[in-house]
């Protein structure tokens, strides 16, 4: 991966949004990392979560570059996951968006600049 910016570069997309996002995350060389989709029981919710805390704990102990595109619909049991991993608060933006808007948000939190 060492040739591919998007080794360095992640997003936390909503599942509803990220069929949607994908090309623009790819045209920003974002790579993409799904939140578990809507209406999970509780508990398969926070196992997901939990194993994307700890991804993200590991892209952050590493310098990549991470946001957060979400709906809200897991925010606080992200933030929960978050917590005691030394992951502070993620940029984030509020999907759905435009593409434009995206665009302009990944730019603005990207690790490499685009090409």
């Amino acid at each position: 991966m060492r040739g591919d910016a998007r080794s360095f570069q992640m997003a936390l997309v909503a599942e509803p949004e990220l069929d949607r996002l994908l090309d623009v995350l790819d045209e920003e060389r974002f790579g993409a990392v799904q939140l578990p989709p809507g209406g999970l029981d509780r508990e398969t919710a926070e196992l997901w979560l939990e194993q994307i805390a700890e991804h993200v704990a590991e892209f952050r102990r590493n310098d990549y570059a991470v946001v957060l595109l979400d709906d809200g619909e897991y925010a606080d049991a992200l933030g929960r996951a978050f917590s005691g991993l030394g992951v502070g608060p993620l940029p984030r933006l509020a999907v759905p968006a435009e593409p434009d808007e995206v665009r302009e948000f990944l730019r603005q939190h990207a690790r490499v600049p685009a090409a």
